[in-house]
């Protein structure tokens, strides 16, 4: 019987995978934060966060000043979901 090997990570889903386990709800970090535990690009880093936040829920990305910063407001960032029935639910009060 053989092990099933997975497929190595790409870095799209390294820094997710950085973003869910390392950082702390709420915590703003400096882009630089990220460049230096993960070893990637700074301009890969923004370009990845860029397609992070138009494609996931609870994940942040803005300029502060000179410095670009991020955070999450949720313990695990989600892909954003298609419309779902709790959508309905919250802009009525009646059900789906």
């Amino acid at each position: 019987m053989s092990k099933v090997e997975k497929s190595p990570k790409t870095g799209f889903e390294k820094i997710i995978e950085y973003f869910n386990s390392e950082l702390e709800i709420n915590h703003p970090i400096a882009i630089a934060k990220v460049v230096e535990d993960t070893g990637f690009s700074w301009s890969f880093i923004k370009k990845t966060l860029a397609k992070i936040i138009e494609e996931y829920d609870g994940f942040h990305f803005e300029k502060s000043g000179n410095t670009w910063i991020t955070w999450k407001d949720r313990e695990h960032i989600i892909k954003k979901l298609d419309d779902t029935c709790s959508r309905f639910l919250e802009e009525s009060d009646e059900g789906c």
